[in-house]
């Protein structure tokens, strides 16, 4: 770490970089070790400045958003990580409403509503970041990202573009549950562009305040979690929820990480969990829902860092 410390340092960023650097107060579910290295990037072209050094040293690169959907080992991550949280900004043109990567999702939301644009009421109350939600296709409530997004400004991760800024156009086909052509690696998030519809605000804060009360109903703020462990497959007949209720493993148990008594998909940190803990929580449910079931649950959440 020292030496990434130095290099770093010769690199001029000292106003971005903290060095072993707790991550856990990053993430929703509170947990994780440090990082080597933390940039807070605060436009698109730092971004691409630390994606350059980084490669060109061959330093390991992590990129971190809202963290509402991962869990980060308890030993840390290596290298450096690159938190989004810097870029932030909502602009309007229209029913164009331009959002930075770093911008809670939810935030998004808020404002498209106080000016009377419909499309993003789906996803209020929705932890984690307008990047975090491209990049997973965020769904619910009948509503999916996709559709109202216009664009995607990027910096490229692999050669020969290397650090370079480009732009997506949205091609629905490229998008499907829960799936993004963002999840390749080779490109970092730094701004979207929503197509929203007029709308009235009165109706959409209505809208918003119900899918607020359901996550409350839910148990999503209760305790540090990260919302649906698992992804929910239509071919399975039920949510992911109810078919780990069925297995009878709703309040299930592993030192601090508990399947929450209110919602089956969704594990919770009672205050003491470790990362270790919920993924092993997390691979007993995926095991017993399989050994009773025959059906695999594939996670939505992330295990990141060295485990």
């Amino acid at each position: 770490m020292l030496k990434l410390q130095r290099e770093l340092e010769k690199f001029n960023l000292d106003h971005l970089v903290a060095y072993n650097a707790p991550l856990a107060p990053l993430t929703t579910f509170r947990v994780g070790g440090p990082a080597d290295a933390l940039a807070r990037p605060r436009s698109a072209q730092e971004v691409a400045d630390l994606v350059r050094w980084s490669r060109h040293r061959e330093v390991p690169l992590t990129i971190l958003g809202g963290g509402a959907n991962v869990v980060i080992s308890d030993r840390g991550i290596r290298g450096l990580v690159i938190h989004t949280g810097g870029l932030q900004g909502l602009n309007r043109s229209g029913t164009l409403l331009t959002v930075g990567a770093g911008t809670p999702i939810s935030d998004a939301s808020a404002y498209a509503a106080d000016h009377d644009m419909e499309g993003l009421s789906f996803i209020y109350a929705m932890p984690g970041s307008t990047g975090g939600a491209i990049w997973m296709n965020a769904r619910c409530y009948d509503g999916e990202i996709a559709p109202v997004l216009e664009e995607t400004r990027y910096v490229n991760l692999g050669e020969p573009e290397l650090g370079s800024i480009g732009v997506y156009r949205t091609d629905l086909k490229d998008f499907d549950y829960k799936v993004s052509p963002f999840q390749d690696g080779r490109r970092i998030i730094v701004e979207a562009t929503f197509r929203l519809t007029p709308g009235d605000r009165t109706e959409l804060y209505r809208q918003m305040k119900e899918h607020e009360e359901d996550r409350r109903r839910k148990g999503h703020f209760l305790a540090p979690c990260a919302g649906s462990v698992f992804k929910n497959n239509r071919a399975f007949g039920a949510p992911s929820g109810q078919i780990i209720d069925r297995v009878g493993l709703r309040g299930t148990r592993i030192g601090g990480a508990r399947v929450s008594d209110r919602h089956g998909n969704i594990i919770i940190n009672t205050g003491n969990a470790t990362a270790r803990e919920i993924r092993d929580l997390a691979e007993t449910v995926q095991n017993k829902v399989e050994q009773h079931t025959g059906f695999t649950l594939e996670p939505e959440i992330l295990f990141l860092g060295e485990w």
